[in-house]
């Protein structure tokens, strides 16, 4: 299971670095769930809590080291819910060095605790392998429970959306579809129908054109980027290939919903019109 090695946006870490608690999700070998709450501290995406090793959480993560976690405020204001959910694997942390450098960043965020506190206990280590980060104020027309949580690796990737109305928000919301493509998938072939518009999460799509028989590389696309509306605009074959040069994950609308959400949104918001009114320009584009 692979951990996030990215920085987390600075909002995230500035969410973890204010809270208090997290709440912790374990299971046991046969499965029977168990959850409790600790004061916690965080190094970046890293978060440590202490708890004595004969607690329930402690024994099951010796035998089961995948946890579930979130970090949430209450409030009674649903668009003002913002709030942590992750998974990752917890670890016993057994290095001297690391066991004092924990303790003092507990000493700096809790003063009150008393130095003879942690004596008796252990500290874990919880290694996040996936984080979302859910702010229903900065986003509340994307806040539902499906593909829109506002994972904070995606918000670039939404943020074209961003401003639409609510009613368009939830259509897309319904509508995306979660795509990984492993390395050297062809997601999109030329001349190929334009039957979906994608926009990247994480990895890398190379976007290819093929004339007289040679193949030229027109554009490489990140995080944020989107690629395949404009064949659909034109309702035209598509232009270009697109395939995966890393371990990729995609949203992915289909066409008639695009028209629909194009047709509905333009006007709207500058932002999706600006996005339009470039792209129209850019020739090659698929």
């Amino acid at each position: 299971m692979s951990t996030i090695e990215q920085e987390l946006p600075g909002p995230v870490l500035e969410y973890l670095s204010t809270q208090n608690t997290l709440t912790l999700a374990t299971a046991s070998p046969a499965g029977t769930p168990h959850a409790a709450t600790f004061l916690y501290v965080n190094d970046g995406p890293s978060l440590y809590f202490w708890s004595k090793s004969s607690a329930e959480s402690a024994r099951h993560i010796e035998q089961n080291p995948l946890v579930a976690f979130t970090i949430d405020e209450y409030t009674d204001d649903l668009t003002q819910t913002r709030g942590v959910q992750g998974i990752g694997e917890c670890s016993v942390l057994l290095s001297g060095e690391q066991i004092a450098r924990v303790a003092d960043l507990f000493g700096q965020k809790f003063p009150s605790l008393s130095p003879g506190a942690t004596m008796s206990i252990s500290f874990y280590r919880i290694t996040p392998t996936e984080i979302q980060f859910i702010d229903n104020r900065r986003s509340r027309s994307l806040s539902s429970p499906g593909v829109f949580g506002a994972e904070f690796h995606r918000e670039r990737s939404y943020s074209v959306f961003g401003g639409l109305p609510t009613q368009t928000a939830k259509t897309i919301s319904a509508s995306l579809q979660v795509v990984d493509a492993e390395p050297d998938t062809v997601v999109a072939r030329q001349g190929g129908p334009a039957d979906k518009f994608f926009i990247v999460v994480d990895g890398e799509l190379q976007v290819t054109r093929e004339e007289a028989g040679s193949s030229e590389t027109v554009a490489t696309l990140g995080p944020g980027d989107l690629f395949g509306e404009m064949a659909i605009l034109f309702d035209k074959p598509r232009g270009t290939s697109a395939r995966a040069t890393k371990p990729t994950r995609l949203l992915v609308l289909d066409s008639a919903t695009y028209r629909s959400v194009v047709a509905q949104s333009l006007g709207t918001t500058p932002d999706f019109d600006q996005i339009i009114r470039d792209r129209i320009g850019t020739p090659g584009t698929a």
